[in-house]
């Protein structure tokens, strides 16, 4: 019963010089008996212990991602829809050695879109044994990958560089002190240049305010996600965000500073 109140809003991901929507993180809601979506967290331990739970949890993720997003892939040709998966699922081998994810995106009939979608897993999983051998069964699988919190753990450029990955998704916390913190922003053009060496892309999530936009752009940042341009979002507000994107944030912005000077 748990898993059929689950349900999947989307955050927008912003190209910090266009505007444009670079894509969507499918977040996972679960639905009250009054019909409000709410976090997952509090029950998100008890999927995560049971393997059986885990692996329905992310068939109906994926399944709800192909219904809400695959008719819009040709339409808008541009974006991708990122995912977390657990190394559980992302790293794991049948007794053929193939592995489930794969069985799930031909399953679900996700195979043609899927340079459309991208795994996460954390920065902490990705350093771990389970979590590097994850990533390497996925590239192996031809799946895009991305190492999302970066900059809560213990990683080194030694690490990283052993790693191919497409994204590094910089922590919230670390957006947070970023125009308060001298080592916050020494750490973000440690992180530009560490993504530069290993050629992935920098998102940078829980984006708040315009100065931490401002800041993250001016910095070489290729993408930001965050309230300060939208919440997750149900399906159905998809097409409208993508039509609009966010092209004006940057003049918008310095037109309303000037007017209350």
């Amino acid at each position: 019963m748990m898993l059929e109140r689950m349900t999947v809003h989307y955050q927008p991901i912003v190209d910090l010089n266009t505007g444009t929507i670079a894509g969507f993180e499918a977040l996972l809601r679960i639905v009250d008996v009054g019909g409000r979506a709410g976090s997952i967290g509090p029950v998100i331990e008890q999927i995560e212990s049971d393997p059986v739970l885990l692996d329905r949890l992310m068939r109906r993720l994926l399944g709800m991602i192909r219904r809400d997003t695959v008719p819009m892939f040709e339409r808008y040709p541009g974006f991708y829809v990122s995912v977390n998966v657990p190394p559980a699922i992302l790293g794991a081998r049948t007794p053929l050695g193939e592995a489930p994810i794969c069985d799930m995106l031909v399953e679900l009939d996700l195979v043609p879109y899927q340079d459309r979608l991208v795994c996460e897993i954390t920065e902490r999983q990705a350093l771990g044994a389970q979590g590097r051998a994850a990533l390497e069964l996925g590239r192996q699988n031809r799946i895009r990958l991305a190492v999302d919190d970066f900059g809560t753990g213990h990683s080194g450029i030694a690490q990283m560089l052993g790693l191919t990955i497409d994204i590094l998704k910089l922590d919230c916390s670390q957006v947070a002190l970023l125009t308060k913190d001298v080592t916050a922003e020494r750490l973000l053009r440690g992180i530009i240049a560490l993504a530069s060496l290993i050629r992935a892309r920098v998102v940078a999530e829980g984006v708040e305010t315009a100065a931490q936009a401002f800041f993250l752009q001016a910095a070489g940042v290729d993408c930001g996600q965050g309230w300060f341009w939208s919440p997750a979002l149900p399906a159905a507000e998809l097409p409208k965000v993508l039509e609009a994107g966010f092209p004006n944030w940057r003049r918008d912005l310095v037109e309303r500073l000037n007017e209350t000077r």
